[in-house]
């Protein structure tokens, strides 16, 4: 964390990849830079909590953000609160794909819970490094079997808040319906 203006801020920097062409290495830095401040405004502006933006500096390949309290969705995730967790996840991701977002990263690792109150989370997707734009079924449908298999290993305990993800998800989603079955194509592939 760094401060910004008075504020605590997180610093996220592109570093150079040693084995690219430096040209090459540059204008990628530079345009994953530039799409993934854009992913995070899109996504705020549809509703879903994401850190603030305070400055994006695209020579040094670097874009200063809210620095967001809270813990990983990961370490927070048990069965009593699975079901709560889970339809809110539903809800966020069903606003991304509506808005043709793939964040790219979909984990519980990337998704940051703070509590507000005994009845309220704040809850904050992180780290669209990997998104990109898309309203293809299919691409939807692997942002998708990436948080599954995130609960297969991670929270295989809590298969149960898996098919409360599902269901959420079918009817939150304009083609929800669709893209379950297509992740279910993928997965016999």
């Amino acid at each position: 964390a760094s401060e910004y203006l008075g504020e605590k801020v997180l610093l996220k920097k592109r570093i150079p990849k040693e084995y690219r062409i430096q040209q090459l290495d540059e204008k990628i830095r530079k345009e994953r830079t530039k799409l993934e401040a854009g992913l995070l405004h899109n996504a705020k502006q549809q509703g879903v909590r994401t850190p603030f933006i305070c400055k994006i500096d695209r020579k040094s390949f670097e874009i200063a953000m809210e620095f967001v309290e809270g813990k990983r969705l990961k370490d927070l995730l048990n069965e009593s609160n699975a079901g709560k967790y889970c339809r809110k996840l539903a809800e966020q991701v069903a606003l991304l794909h509506n808005a043709s977002i793939i964040h790219g990263d979909l984990t519980t690792s990337n998704v940051l819970v703070k509590e507000k109150d005994s009845f309220q989370e704040d809850f904050c997707l992180i780290d669209f490094g990997l998104g990109f734009h898309s309203s293809k079924l299919e691409d939807k449908a692997v942002d998708l079997l990436n948080l599954k298999k995130t609960f297969q290993s991670t929270h295989f305990k809590l298969l149960k808040a898996w098919r409360v993800l599902e269901k959420n998800y079918g009817k939150k989603a304009k083609d929800g319906k669709q893209v379950l079955k297509q992740v279910e194509k993928i997965e016999k592939r």
